[in-house]
């Protein structure tokens, strides 16, 4: 008729669930925390990637203005001191004697 479990077997089967369930929990509970540690660390990664691109945004605003250039001149270059006049060309083809076309006329009437 009833069939029913004795006291022991359903104590053993308990047992090996709970067992079953703390193993699993232990398991569970270190990835957790291997998880929580490589979040730590690329959060900490993350916020030094930020600094150093903040850092080089400003770099390059800074890069093309005219007292950047000035001191590359100076301190990076020696091309001119610290208190020397300086010389901009606007138009460095007249420095030269002979312009690209007429230095290519000039190569072509050597070379005949």
């Amino acid at each position: 008729m009833y069939r029913s479990m004795n006291l022991k077997g359903f104590l053993a089967i308990l047992g090996v669930m709970v067992l079953l369930f703390l193993v699993l929990h232990a398991v569970l509970r270190g990835a957790v925390n291997n998880k929580a540690e490589e979040e730590k660390l690329l959060r900490i990664q993350k916020t030094r990637l930020e600094e150093e691109n903040k850092d080089l945004s400003n770099r390059l605003d800074v890069v093309g203005t005219e007292a950047y250039i000035m001191s590359s001149a100076v301190k990076d270059y020696a091309y001119v001191r610290q208190d020397a006049i300086r010389f901009e060309f606007t138009n460095p083809e007249a420095l030269y004697a002979y312009t690209d076309e007429e230095l290519q006329i000039l190569m072509d009437e050597m070379n005949n």
